[in-house]
């Protein structure tokens, strides 16, 4: 077994987690106050199934709590990982849905200060479909325009996908995207690319189904490439960005990039909370993703519905970490070339 996956084993083992309290699971959390933090704009879809879940939660958690979504934003998620990782109380009053880049941030960013495994990973419900779409107007058809002319493109932050995934194909690929990255969030680059002001944009799959349906059935949505950490039926025809690799060093760097998409949408709380109160969590989560009127809602709104266990989770988190440590200078090499735009 390579020395990351046992690594990320040994931790979840439960080899550091606390003993059990003296209170139980519903006598702490009575009268309490739950926060869901999400690391982006509460319009975006961290925001919607933070919502979400915070709406069905109360029901399942032992005690009762009341449950709060919290939006900290800064760093492309980083700064909310950082505050529960080393601020937020460890007591189990405090959830996070960690950014999609949570693996290759630990691991290849300087500004994260949290450890990959210093999480215990709840489950999720969502796994996540970008993709990385041109419109009619431009005149780009496909990559291999992108690769004859310059395209400009916008996304938000500099290591969230909606922004590294153009900078990941000039780099590999050979494109020439102009990358605009001063978006506060993807919506408001999904805007922009709407009035025009772009040529180039990253949409979730559902927004594709909400707003643009009609056009990307009848092709005035030119799809170049999907961000997603499989092929699935609903982009299937479509190349996925994880194909781009050269060589073994960017293959492994694809695979921490697009982990995040299966990742999706997923909860956790930072290592340190008591056992029981883990165990309750989990409960909990697993209960509210069974829960047939949170099911009912998520289909009225469209909202897509991939659950996973905590350990599922877990495990896709490992696999992502599968590779030889000395090949970590050069995923690092790619990581900071692309940051660059270079």
């Amino acid at each position: 077994m390579r020395y990351w996956l046992a690594a990320l084993v040994l931790a979840f083992s439960g080899a550091f987690t606390p003993p059990a309290s003296a209170q139980t699971p519903a006598e702490f959390f009575a009268g309490k106050t739950v926060r869901i933090i999400v690391p982006f704009d509460i319009a975006g879809t961290y925001g919607q199934y933070a919502q979400l879940a915070a709406h069905h939660l109360r029901s399942h958690l032992p005690g009762n709590p009341s449950v709060i979504v919290q939006v900290m934003q800064g760093a492309g998620g980083i700064v909310a990982l950082n505050h529960v990782y080393n601020i937020a109380p460890k007591d189990g009053t405090v959830v996070i849905i960690p950014a999609i880049n949570f693996v290759q941030d630990a691991l290849l960013n300087p500004q994260a200060k949290y450890e990959v495994a210093g999480f215990e990973w709840l489950g999720r419900m969502m796994e996540l479909v970008q993709l990385g779409v041109a419109s009619e107007k431009s005149g780009v058809m496909s990559l291999g325009d992108a690769k004859q002319r310059g395209v400009s493109s916008g996304g938000s932050g500099t290591t969230n996908p909606t922004v590294m995934s153009w900078r990941i194909l000039n780099l590999m690929a050979g494109t020439k995207f102009n990358v605009v990255s001063g978006y506060k969030g993807l919506p408001d680059s999904q805007l922009a690319w709407e009035r025009g002001e772009i040529d180039a944009v990253m949409l979730n799959w559902e927004h594709v189904v909400e707003r643009h349906m009609e056009a990307y059935k009848a092709g005035r949505i030119k799809v170049l490439f999907a961000y997603a950490g499989r092929s699935l039926p609903e982009i299937a025809g479509h190349p996925l960005i994880g194909s781009f690799g050269r060589n073994p060093t960017d293959n492994a760097f694809l695979r921490i990039y697009t982990v995040g998409a299966e990742l999706g949408r997923s909860f956790a709380l930072a290592k340190g909370v008591p056992a029981d109160r883990v165990a309750a969590w989990r409960a909990a989560f697993d209960s509210m993703l069974a829960d047939t009127a949170m099911k009912a809602e998520m289909s009225k709104r469209g909202m897509r519905f991939d659950p996973a266990s905590g350990v599922e989770v877990w495990r896709l988190v490992a696999k992502a970490m599968d590779f030889p440590p000395e090949m970590l200078p050069g995923i690092k090499a790619i990581f900071e070339q692309v940051i660059a735009g270079q």
